[in-house]
Order: structure tokens, then C-alpha cells, then sequence
């Protein structure tokens, strides 16, 4: 009896986690693994919202997008834009960043 409460439980996590995981936009899933995981990395979840999207003539698309975290008691919002081709970033700039600074490795120090 325990081993099948236990099954249970073990199902309804895992389709809850898929059904979470599925509700991302293959855009969102690509600027996750591409862009905002290394930005937010430590972070237990942050959200991505697709604000622009405008396809190119030359079958690129300009995406403007935002990443917004917590960690802690800190908040972390990156705001993006970025040429995609296809599935592949080539390229961006952060338009705006407020929150959490960089880690510094041990020794290192901020420079201006």
C-alpha cells in the first residue's frame, strides 16, 4: 500500500514538473538554454517574458525579452535584445540590469 502512495505521489509530481516545463514557448525554452540559465544560475526558478518579436527580411527575428529571478532575499531583472536565427542566438545587448551583481571568484576584485 505505501509503495503505491508513494507511486502516486512520485506520477503527480513528475506531470505537474512536465506541465510546468511544457507551458514555456519554444522561444522561451531557446533563450533559457541559450541566454538567461548562465544569468540566472543558482536561481531555484525565474520567469522569461517575450515583450517583442519581430521577424527581419533576411528571415531573422529582433526579440526583445525580459528574465526577472529571485534568489534569497534579492531580486534579479534582465531586459535583452537579440538577433535569432533559426534556433541559434548570434547575438544581443542588455538593455537594462537591476539586481544581483556578479560573483567574483576568491581574490578577484571589481574594476571600473
Amino acid at each position: 500500500m505505501r509503495f503505491l502512495i508513494a507511486l502516486i505521489i512520485s506520477c503527480l509530481s513528475l506531470s505537474i514538473g512536465l506541465a510546468v516545463a511544457a507551458s514555456d514557448s519554444p522561444l522561451e525554452r531557446l533563450l533559457r538554454l541559450q541566454v538567461f540559465n548562465q544569468a540566472f544560475e543558482g536561481f531555484d526558478y525565474y520567469h522569461v517574458t517575450i515583450e517583442d518579436d519581430r521577424p527581419q527580411a533576411d528571415g531573422s527575428r529582433e526579440v526583445t525579452a525580459v528574465a526577472s529571478g529571485r534568489f534569497l532575499e534579492s531580486t534579479k531583472r534582465i531586459k535583452v535584445r537579440l538577433l535569432i536565427v533559426g534556433d541559434q542566438v548570434l547575438g544581443g545587448q542588455v538593455l537594462e540590469g537591476i539586481g544581483l551583481p556578479p560573483c567574483l571568484a576568491p581574490g578577484q576584485s571589481r574594476t571600473s
